[in-house]
């Protein structure tokens, strides 16, 4: 027997005790539900009363969880969280000699009121609330589960019914307008929901739209339940004749504490002292503030920051007057001329006239017309507020360094060095400083002392010398002079005996290959009056040459070609007399080639760019921009970590290696085309001759700390050349342990300024 107490809305579960050993079911009834469906002709028993109705007696307990989460709640929604917990407790334990329901045939509630019919004669006759189901719908219950339903968003179906099958989408292919036309002409548009488990449209009915705005209000759902029920007092209403506990009252109880009695006495021991404040009694006066109390008047506020206010009108003159002096009244002709300009061309807007009284002045025609056009300028004119910075001039000069604090730099011309017939072209010093070897157009190459300016040797080499290079190695006296189609290997013999006769031995211990090797030059022994005038090899080129410059071990030398072909630049070994080809193709007109003092890279520089190879991996390494129409000279620091490139179109860029392939400074100082540049091995220093026929040099500081950029200060203008067939200096160069200069020019001269 199964025992329940009928209530409208209430689960027969609900008030069961476990492990009691009769099978009552006592509950409370917590108020009419709407969705209790009795016949109205079945008689309810009393609340609270048990209910004896007679059923099988092998119900287990897995067949009440399975039937008693079913009961209608009276909404129409098939897919609440209750009906997919429903599903979930669907399970039998085995062995329990029930019969599997069967998903997707109309199930039985076995709920209060939905029991099935008891035997004849037994307790009540509840009828089957499915006999007279006559519903054809399809049963479309998602059966997915309480699953986010953005997972199917990508597929055509929505989820599965019971038994197993796709429940598709509905087709949607309504735009804005069709949406928009549904909600105008369909009356239950407010009251169409989305199920989102089927994807279907739901229409909510008059009952599910009251509880949805009974829960806006924050009213409860059912509208039958009164939260206003008086209470039922359980315990206090039976007054009990015996104590609870009959435990005798402790001593403290009505004895005064002492630990108490000793804090009071502190207390009062402290606001005696001062210690403690007694608290002040609240005034009830009410307090009001200014909130402008403390505002700057002349300070601007937030919202008015950007507020321009609008320019106000010109007062009016003496024009304007009903009565003005007769010098402002037109004339006929002024009149005749006014009527005559454009209305934006005039002085005056209107003609001035005189009137013998005030009340004799009529109204104003173009009065409403003026005060249209003011509104319009108030507001059509664009009023802004610009931030004007205001910058000090010298505060945008960079803060350089004075130029006596950046000594020593040459500052004066010392001595003149005279002799040469034509234009002085290129010069060279001797590693010791001692000698100076100067190249000229009149067919000869000179040999200075420094010191003195003493013309030490003159070799005439029979064509206008292009460069001069001596050998950077000490220990070697040899002088490299680009002669037309040939570099000429000269010991100018000069200086130390021992030197010059080491310089000899090195050239003649040469053995000559037993392979003949192609080479793309030829290596000529000098001829024994050559051989007197100092000459002792000649390395003869196919085309005229531009450019001869050193390896700074002393060995390799290279020259430049005047030629747009591959050959352009070639590498020459001394001491094996041997030559070579670096580039297979060209990459424009070569102006001028260096070796990197240090690391084994090479610098080819071309009208534009300034490429540096790598010798030894064979690649190009860097490709620096030089931002200049034509490259014209170039020079690199003696740490190797900076060039810096002349160019004839007067710019001098300074190139950081380790910073950028484009110039970190381009100096603009001469006003004609740059002719030669050149660093100092040893001091901050770097100079630039132009065609302007100065000099000027710089101080160029490169610091160790590679956060800190080098600095560039101009220190000095040097001039004394005088300017021949609009050339000026042709080449500079640095004494190789003083603070001195060198300077070729036009005229014919060679300067050093100390």
């Amino acid at each position: 027997m199964v025992t329940g107490v009928v209530g409208s809305g209430l689960r027969p579960g609900s008030g069961s005790r476990p492990g009691s050993g009769g099978s009552k079911v006592w509950a409370w009834g917590l108020g009419s539900g709407s969705g209790s469906r009795y016949h109205t002709d079945t008689p309810r028993p009393l609340l609270g009363q048990p209910l004896e109705l007679e059923s099988d007696d092998d119900l287990t307990d897995s067949e009440e969880s399975v039937y008693s989460g079913l009961e209608d709640s009276g909404s129409d929604s098939t897919n609440s969280s209750a009906g997919e917990e429903e599903d979930e407790d669907e399970r039998e334990e085995p062995g329990s000699g029930a019969a599997p329901e069967v998903k997707g045939a109309p199930r039985k509630s076995k709920a209060l009121g939905a029991d099935p019919p008891p035997k004849d004669g037994e307790g009540l006759s509840v009828p089957d609330e499915y006999v007279e189901d006559s519903s054809d719908e399809e049963d479309i219950r998602n059966t997915v589960g309480n699953i986010p339903m953005e997972w199917y968003q990508d597929f055509p179906h929505i989820g599965y019914d019971l038994e197993g099958k796709r429940i598709y989408k509905p087709i949607r292919n309504k735009d804005e307008l069709d949406k928009f036309l549904e909600k105008m002409e369909n009356p239950d548009y407010w009251r169409t929901v989305q199920d989102k488990m089927t994807g279907a449209d739901i229409k909510l009915t008059d009952e599910q739209v009251d509880l949805v705005h009974r829960l806006q209000k924050g009213q409860f759902g059912d509208v039958h339940f009164n939260p206003y029920e008086p209470a039922i007092d359980f315990f206090t209403h039976e007054v009990m004749i015996h104590p609870v506990t009959n435990r005798p009252a402790d001593k403290r109880s009505f004895i005064p504490s002492l630990i108490e009695k000793e804090k009071v006495s502190k207390l009062v021991h402290a606001i005696k002292m001062g210690w403690i404040k007694p608290r002040k009694p609240k005034e009830d006066t009410p307090t009001y503030y200014d909130l402008w109390a403390h505002e700057d008047p002349n300070s601007i506020l937030g919202r008015h920051k950007m507020h321009v206010p609008a320019p106000k009108m010109k007062l009016p003159g003496h024009e304007e007057s009903y009565n003005p002096p007769p010098e402002y009244l037109l004339s006929e002709e002024e009149k005749l001329a006014w009527e005559q300009q454009e209305p934006a061309e005039r002085r005056l807007n209107f003609v001035p006239q005189q009137y013998r009284c005030l009340r004799a002045v009529p109204a104003y025609p173009r009065f409403i017309h003026e005060r249209f056009e003011r509104c319009l300028d108030l507001y059509l004119c664009p009023r802004q507020r610009k931030m004007r910075v205001n910058v000090d001039p010298e505060d945008l000069i960079p803060k350089l360094p004075k130029p006596r604090d950046l000594q020593p730099f040459p500052t004066t011309q010392a001595l003149v060095y005279r002799g040469h017939s034509s234009l002085v072209r290129c010069l060279s010093v001797s590693p010791s400083g001692q000698w100076l070897a100067s190249g000229s157009d009149d067919g000869t190459v000179r040999f200075w002392e420094v010191s003195t300016a003493r013309c030490m040797k003159t070799l005439p080499v029979g064509g206008v010398v292009k460069s001069v290079a001596w050998n950077p190695n000490p220990t070697i006296c040899l002088v490299a002079v680009c002669v037309e189609q040939s570099v000429l290997l000269v010991n100018p013999c000069l200086g130390d005996k021992l030197l010059y006769g080491a310089t000899d031995q090195v050239l003649e211990s040469y053995v000559p290959p037993e392979e003949e090797r192609v080479q793309p030059v030829q290596w000529v022994t000098a001829t024994s009056e050559e051989h007197s005038r100092g000459i002792r090899l000649t390395v003869q080129h196919s085309k005229a040459l531009k450019q001869v410059t050193w390896h700074g071990k002393g060995d390799y030398f290279a020259t430049v070609v005047a030629d747009n072909s591959n050959m352009q630049v070639l590498i020459h070994q001394t001491s094996k007399r041997w030559s070579q080809n670096p580039f297979r193709k060209s990459k424009g007109l070569v102006q001028c080639v260096l070796f990197h003092p240090i690391r084994p890279y090479f610098f080819v520089a071309t009208q534009r760019y300034v490429r540096v190879y790598n010798l030894l991996k064979q690649e190009l390494t860097k490709k620096l921009m030089a931002n200049c129409k034509w490259v014209s000279s170039m020079a690199i620091h003696p740490a190797g970590d900076n060039v810096i490139c002349g160019s004839y179109d007067s710019k001098l860029a300074w190139f950081d290696l380790d910073l950028s392939t484009r110039p970190y400074q381009l100096l603009r100082h001469h006003r004609k085309a740059l002719r030669s540049v050149a660093f100092h091995k040893h001091y901050p220093l770097f100079a630039s001759g132009s065609d302007d026929g100065t000099v000027i040099v710089c101080h160029g500081m490169v610091y160790n700390d590679l956060l800190q950029n080098p600095l560039l200060v101009p220190v000095k203008v040097l001039k004394g050349h005088a300017l021949t067939l609009d050339l000026g200096v042709l080449d500079v160069i640095f004494h190789p342990t003083q603070p001195w200069v060198f300077s070729s020019g036009a005229d014919g001269t060679v300067r050093l300024y100390t």
